[in-house]
């Protein structure tokens, strides 16, 4: 009787948390609508803004994922570059607030944590009056795989002079036509076709002047951390040896190559090599490290739910980082690690990294499984081999 009602209890989570989230949804389109009563935005060309004339710029990106935000870095640059004598602030939600909070190209990184909010709405008034404070010139919403009605909304409060922002039409609305000063542009599924991710996210951009060539993302991790990390990496590995750092997991399922086939490649490093092996988990790998685990037997040390500035640092001073097509792939290409990172059914020409140090090695079928232990193990050690010669 108690199975059956703990069993009843947790299938009443998730249909609570999904009606509360259609409720969410609704709130947003009632206060979209809300808008269309009394908020008439004054429409201005591209060639109408000024890079002389404009002193405070807001991004909002606080949608989509961690590794969206990276693959917006060049986006950052690019602004920074044609707005040169402007501060340059974005709102970032808390999954990706780390990635970008000492971004070279930002001068404000502004937490968004809609949890808070939830809890508390007037801390949500609070925000929004902070934002208005700051007295922007300009606000851009940067979306380019999703369109967020929060971003519009936080960009269309902030009581920026000039609100713009990517074209709500490929995702089945006009908001962007309705609210913004400025629409921007997004490429045709002809243009989309073989573009890398960060040009993607350059393109609107460009309709306000903005050029930008290197595609490259950054991060720069915590000076604590990074300490952080060099005493655990002495600690586990030993001063000045060797070591690849495995991130087996994947939010989602169908990029996942077997963990088995992960712990295959560490244990040929570790016979042929001895390269020792520091495994990484998040709070959702718990199947795919449990299963590499298992498979590799020699315990190697393992790194459970690490701050992303002491992975960063980790992954750093790592001989070879060997993950996903997943947000840790980002971070990796990020801080300039060697990189071997597996695609399955996503393009590798558009979501991997654009720095020198990844490679990706992609299905030919599609099927992450197509993958052999043999594909990764001559490019990791193509890898290994160019560290020997240099030592």
């Amino acid at each position: 009787m108690l199975h059956s009602l703990i069993r009843l209890n947790l299938d009443f989570v998730p249909d609570f948390f999904m009606k509360i989230k259609k409720l969410e949804r609704s709130g947003k389109r009632l206060v979209a609508r809300a808008f269309s009563l009394f908020f008439r935005p004054q429409k201005i060309s591209a060639g109408g803004i000024d890079p002389l004339d404009i002193k405070r710029i807001l991004i909002v990106r606080q949608h989509d994922q961690l590794g969206d935000m990276l693959l917006s870095v060049p986006a950052f640059r690019g602004l920074r570059k044609r707005f040169s004598g402007a501060e340059i602030s974005l709102v970032a939600s808390p999954v990706s607030y780390s990635v970008v909070k000492n971004n070279p190209y930002l001068d404000e990184v502004i937490l968004y944590d809609k949890r808070n909010f939830r809890l508390n709405p007037f801390t949500l008034v609070g925000f929004l009056a902070g934002l208005r404070r700051r007295n922007y010139d300009l606000a851009i919403v940067l979306n380019t795989v999703s369109f967020s009605l929060t971003s519009m909304i936080i960009a269309l409060f902030s009581g920026a002079r000039i609100v713009a922002g990517c074209t709500s039409e490929p995702f089945g609305c006009d908001y962007s036509r309705r609210f913004y000063s400025l629409e921007l542009p997004l490429p045709s599924a002809e243009e989309l076709e073989g573009m890398h991710e960060g040009a993607h996210n350059l393109y609107p951009l460009r309709a306000i002047g903005v050029e930008e060539s290197d595609l490259a993302s950054i991060i720069v991790p915590d000076g604590g951390e990074a300490r952080a990390a060099d005493r655990f990496i002495r600690a586990a590995v030993g001063e000045g040896e060797p070591f690849v750092v495995i991130h087996p997991g994947a939010g989602k399922k169908r990029n996942r190559w077997p963990a088995e086939r992960f712990a295959e490649i560490s244990l040929r490093l570790l016979d042929r090599y001895h390269i020792k092996t520091i495994a990484v988990a998040g709070p959702m790998d718990s199947e795919p490290i449990g299963l590499f685990l298992r498979s590799v037997g020699n315990c190697p040390t393992l790194v459970s739910n690490p701050s992303i500035d002491f992975l960063a640092a980790l992954m750093r001073r790592a001989l070879l980082v060997l993950c996903n097509d997943t947000g840790v792939l980002h971070i990796a290409g990020a801080v300039g690690a060697r990189c071997i990172a597996i695609f399955g059914p996503t393009e590798a020409s558009r979501w991997k990294p654009a720095n020198e140090s990844v490679i990706a090695v992609s299905s030919k079928d599609g099927s992450i499984e197509s993958v052999t232990v043999d594909d990764v193990f001559n490019e990791a050690e193509r890898i290994v081999g160019q560290w020997r010669a240099r030592e």
